[in-house]
């Protein structure tokens, strides 16, 4: 289901869901409160259950205040007897007696009004109000009596007939007021059931608003860092990896070849996530595309150039014969000198043509079919530079190159020995040397011109073992370029170094043996002639 949401719909749930479940707590919060709180059902219950204690205080005190005179009047006589001082003391106890007669009945009175609970009505009102009045009935017809015929059995006896009517109320308010304060422990013990069951459903509902707040977190979480993750990890695999490597490939393809694709970008939800895989896709599917328009487009390039540069080759070659046929003709020597100075010119500017062939990836035309001596190879190399004079050939060693090789060997030569004699002083020499290595045959040229800082000597070096597409620094290093790419076809390795003893810089060129394994046959034939 979160799948199907956008994020923000997400995030809304994630917001929505806690609010809605601190909305409905915070409305369970109230309602207990509410019925807790001073105007609450709860509340007024335990105040209500409160006022029956209460409400049973008022009329036996007035009772208890009449019996305590009376006890009073019954001492008095029984010990002083009936003169004129202890009656006084009496008539004063009487009127105590008779102002707690009057409290009583308005005692009874204001309560008889008041909405007491049915069974305090009955003990408290009824019961206890009607005892109360019988007892102050009996002071009345019987203590009064007893004390106007000056009678001390006459009075102690009504006030033994007064202390069970006494005890008979006492008893009665007694249970009323029992009755009362269990009703008040009761709704005492309601309340805080109650409280405690509101407190408990409340923590219940905190923790499970907690549990399903952190479910859904990390449940809408997964559902969007994963996909994240995952788009991010493909995105950058095909930027450091998959694009780079199929965009090579286009440039490799043939022509007729089928352009390859990426693979697409999987996104399992379907937010916006899906919509940014699927804008990838497009991107991936576009760069594919432009690298294969722009695959086209060098082919066409390319191609342009071989046929230029076949066109110049041919027009030149038939400039060389039109030159040698000269020469050959030719008796005045300074114009012999002239027509070889020319005869020069135009193969160089061959070996321009053929760099131009090399660079356009096209396949060697000029092939000898048996091997070549290593200098005869070298030699051809020098008809191609243009200060051929200061080269000088130590021992090169008696290999011989295939001739399916010589050619393209004969042009990397030349490129490196163009650029000797170009960075050295007109009179110092580039020397070539060869020997014998190992793995193959190595040929060395030293110059001891102007030499290279350290920083361009390692990007020549790693121009030379490395053919990449056209950049501008590359157009500074168009030799290199041609160098590299000849080296690339052949396994030949190419590398620059510093003169030993000098400022000037040295060219190895190391030929694997796949190149001179013809050279026991080259050297038998020799023998044999």
């Amino acid at each position: 289901m979160l799948r199907r949401l956008k994020i923000g719909g997400r995030v809304n749930l994630l917001i929505a869901v806690p609010l809605l479940a601190l909305v409905a707590f915070a409305a369970v919060g109230y309602v207990a409160l509410e019925r807790s709180s001073v105007r609450g059902d709860e509340y007024k219950a335990l105040k209500k259950a409160q006022d029956l204690v209460t409400d049973t205080a008022p009329p036996p005190a007035s009772l208890l205040e009449a019996w305590a005179q009376v006890n009073h009047i019954g001492v008095i006589v029984a010990a002083e007897g009936f003169n004129e001082d202890s009656m006084a003391e009496v008539r004063f106890h009487l009127g105590i007696v008779d102002e707690a007669k009057l409290k009583f009945a308005t005692s009874l009175a204001e309560w008889a009004e008041r909405d007491l609970d049915q069974r305090v009505f009955l003990r408290l009102i009824q019961v206890g109000g009607d005892v109360g009045t019988k007892f102050f009935r009996a002071v009345d017809s019987e203590l009064r009596p007893a004390l106007a015929s000056q009678d001390v059995d006459a009075v102690l006896a009504a006030i033994k007939n007064l202390e069970w009517r006494y005890d008979v109320q006492q008893s009665g308010i007694f249970r009323a007021k029992l009755w009362a304060e269990s009703e008040v422990a009761g709704r005492e013990e309601s309340t805080d059931d109650y409280v405690g069951t509101v407190i408990m459903i409340a923590g219940i509902a905190v923790g499970s608003l907690l549990l399903l707040t952190l479910l859904l977190s990390v449940r809408v979480r997964r559902s969007i860092v994963r996909p994240i993750r995952a788009l991010a990890a493909q995105a950058k695999a095909v930027a450091t990896r998959d694009l780079p490597e199929v965009v090579q490939t286009v440039q490799d393809l043939p022509a007729d070849a089928p352009t390859p694709h990426l693979p697409v970008f999987e996104v399992s939800t379907r937010d916006e996530l899906a919509e940014l895989g699927a804008s990838f896709n497009s991107v991936q599917d576009a760069a594919v595309d432009l690298a294969a328009e722009q695959a086209m487009a060098r082919r066409i390039v390319s191609e342009n150039l071989v046929n230029i540069a076949r066109r110049n080759q041919n027009l030149l070659g038939r400039t060389l014969g039109f030159i040698s046929t000269l020469e050959q003709s030719e008796r005045d020597p300074e114009a012999l000198d002239n027509l070889f100075r020319l005869d020069h010119l135009t193969t160089r500017m061959r070996r321009n043509a053929q760099s131009l062939l090399v660079l356009a990836g096209a396949e060697p035309t000029r092939l000898w079919s048996p091997p070549v001596p290593v200098g005869d190879v070298v030699r051809a190399a020098l008809s191609e530079v243009e200060n051929y004079g200061q080269v000088e050939l130590a021992d090169l060693g008696d290999i011989g190159i295939q001739g399916a090789v010589a050619s393209e060997v004969a042009h990397l030569l030349a490129e490196l020995l163009e650029n000797a004699t170009s960075f050295s002083p007109p009179n110092s020499p580039v020397t070539v040397v060869g020997r014998a290595v190992p793995d193959g045959h190595q040929l060395a040229i030293f110059d001891y011109g102007l030499g290279m800082p350290a920083d361009e000597l390692a990007e020549a070096n790693r121009r030379l073992n490395q053919v990449s597409s056209f950049d501008r620094e590359s157009n500074k290093m168009l030799g290199f370029q041609v160098v590299a790419r000849l080296a690339s076809r052949h396994d030949i390795k190419v590398m620059l170094t510093t003169t030993p003893g000098g400022t000037g810089v040295t060219a190895i060129v190391r030929l694997p043996r796949a190149i001179d394994r013809k050279s026991t046959r080259l050297n038998s034939s020799h023998a044999n002639i």
